[in-house]
């Protein structure tokens, strides 16, 4: 079923109005009709099941009832990592929406092939803000993702984290540093930061920099810098769901 959001507060049958861009969506795209039904996610996450009531200029719909649903990950995981070349990064937001990353961090790396002005960090904000939340609704997920750009993997401010991992890519030969012992030390709730490297990987300022964390080994073969979260992701899904 079709999945939207709002930051609305929704109430079971108080009408409420389809933002400018859903509307959009629900008559141009979807075709939608009165009495037609989809899923709302509002303001709270809560999701209803919401069925439309007028389909003039402004579509207006009413919940109907609440939908009990529990989609995303147990443990807020948020993604730091470098812009990447070409549609990359696109695909690589893209997948870790789906499969439930909880936020998007970029920082610019010492072998960062990708650098950005001012100017065209705001215009690919907007555009990665449109692949997550299309992303977010396809999955059917109550949360979507944040994304900014933070400082350099050495001012970085990771306090508010309840654990800090790095996929470094000098572990992929020691066990010691396996990612599936690690997860066994997290519980539900937790929040943690995961960073990866750059297509060129990290320099060696910047694992001295992350040296007081948990340098993580992403199996025994080198991943290109798209799949490491989607790899981590996966086994974030696999341990707690």
């Amino acid at each position: 079923m079709q999945r939207y959001f709002t930051d609305e507060k929704l109430s079971i049958g108080e009408i409420f109005k389809a933002s400018a861009d859903d509307t959009h969506h629900m008559k141009n795209v979807m075709r939608f009709r009165p009495g037609d039904a989809f899923h709302m996610v509002d303001g709270s996450r809560d999701t209803f099941l919401c069925e439309i009531t007028s389909a003039g200029e402004t579509v207006e719909c009413r919940p109907l009832e609440l939908v009990e649903e529990a989609p995303e990950l147990p443990v807020d995981l948020t993604v730091y990592c470098p812009l990447l070349k070409g549609e990359k990064f696109d695909w690589m937001i893209q997948k870790a929406t789906e499969l439930g990353a909880h936020a998007f961090s970029i920082y610019d790396a010492d072998r960062s092939i990708v650098k950005l002005d001012e100017k065209k960090r705001r215009k690919r904000i907007e555009r990665y803000m449109k692949i997550i939340r299309e992303a977010s609704e396809q999955s059917r997920r109550q949360h979507i993702p944040e994304i900014g750009f933070v400082p350099a993997v050495k001012e970085l401010s990771l306090d508010a984290f309840d654990h800090v991992l790095f996929a470094y890519e000098g572990n992929a030969s020691n066990p010691a540093a396996s990612l599936n012992e690690t997860l066994q030390a997290l519980s539900g709730g937790d929040r943690i930061a995961f960073i990866f490297g750059p297509e060129g990987g990290f320099s060696e300022a910047e694992t001295e920099a992350l040296s007081s964390h948990n340098s993580i080994r992403l199996g025994p073969r080198i991943l290109r810098a798209e799949t490491a979260p989607l790899y981590a992701l996966s086994a974030i899904s696999a341990t707690f769901e």
